[in-house]
């Protein structure tokens, strides 16, 4: 019983899908099937409303239309005076505080998954087969001694 155990506690963590280490390695809002990259940089003046978030992913995911890892539904993009859009937009981040988010890559599920792995997901990866091979090697380590017991009770 216990092996039985044992197996279904290592077959779980091998199969455990990748997607729960995703971590995003930056903020952004997604607009136009664009990403725009948020960085510390503010501007006082905008213009024209240009849209909103309408969803809010936290995880490496696929959502449709304008969406953002770091802001809720409704936070409003707008233009920046002089800037053509393509280039920089300007997220209200609280009332009258305006955060620069500027264009990076166009938008794909899996460009956003692959270029958004952070380091710390990589060492969550890491942690998770390191813990899988002491798990086996634990388990193969009993097994063996419990073999070895066996065959000295039967010798005896």
């Amino acid at each position: 019983m216990k092996q039985v155990l044992a197996w279904l506690v290592l077959l779980s963590w091998v199969v455990v899908p990748a997607q729960a280490f995703a971590n995003y390695a930056s903020f952004f809002v997604v607009y136009e099937d664009h990403v725009y990259e948020l960085s510390s940089e503010t501007v006082e003046e905008v213009g024209e409303k240009l849209g909103e978030v309408t969803e809010y992913a936290d995880r490496a995911e696929f959502y449709s239309g304008n969406f953002s890892n770091a802001y809720e539904v409704g936070t409003a993009y707008y233009e920046i005076p002089g800037v053509d859009p393509s280039e920089k937009i300007a997220v209200e981040e609280s009332p009258g505080v305006y955060i620069v988010g500027k264009r990076s890559v166009e938008f794909s599920a899996q460009g956003v998954q692959e270029s958004q792995l952070s380091t710390q997901s990589i060492g969550s990866i890491f942690s998770f087969i390191v813990l899988g091979l002491i798990g086996l090697f634990l388990f193969r380590r009993i097994s063996f001694r419990k073999n070895n017991k066996k065959e000295e009770d039967l010798e005896a």
